[in-house]
């Protein structure tokens, strides 16, 4: 009997985001509406000075997204309202024969990795913060990761890791309330 024998595969997953964010795919239709999203923002906040170099941060990043296997991101996008600086990526993860998902989120998080069991099977949950470097040095970022095993499926699942850039000197509480929004979404996580 196969792994996926016992349990009908998941069709997808459902997730909650709030208001004014939106859902990228990681492909060039995804990178073009991103681009043009980004564009119109600079030309809103009359900075077409900084159009040229948001496409070129735009092109890096996806890059990099396609490199680590993100399939989706989510962004805050709404010009109507104060938004998070912060994003939400996702991608399939698939263990190596003989090494069980559990295993291989915790070998591969980079951090200590907390599981909680919840009504909807286990979540593990880890958080790291890095400095940036060059132009960014003086911004940290928090990232804070989410794991859920597709049921039925001892060495596959979803990987979310949540950024979250903040400059130094930064308010603590503020980054805790950032911390806090990105549980709250991915405790509305559910497979189809």
């Amino acid at each position: 009997m196969t792994e996926s024998a016992t349990v009908p595969a998941p069709t997808g997953f459902h997730i909650m985001m709030p208001p004014g964010w939106v859902r990228y795919l990681v492909d060039e239709e995804g990178k073009r509406a991103l681009i043009t999203q980004t564009s119109a923002r600079m030309r809103e906040l009359s900075r077409p000075d900084l159009d040229a170099q948001a496409r070129t941060l735009v092109e890096a990043q996806w890059r990099r997204l396609v490199q680590t296997g993100v399939t989706a991101i989510y962004l805050p996008t709404s010009s109507d309202e104060v938004l998070p600086p912060a994003s939400i990526a996702v991608r399939q993860h698939v263990a190596k024969p003989g090494v069980d998902f559990d295993g291989s989120v915790r070998a591969t998080a980079g951090a200590a990795v907390e599981a909680f069991d919840t009504r909807v099977g286990r979540i593990l949950r880890w958080r790291s913060e890095a400095q940036g470097a060059g132009d960014l040095s003086s911004i940290r970022t928090r990232q804070v990761g989410y794991a859920f095993a597709m049921p039925g499926h001892a060495r596959r699942g979803l990987v979310f890791v949540a950024a979250i850039p903040f400059p130094d000197g930064a308010d603590p509480a503020m980054i805790e309330a950032m911390t806090e929004m990105c549980d709250t979404i991915m405790e509305t996580f559910r497979w189809r």
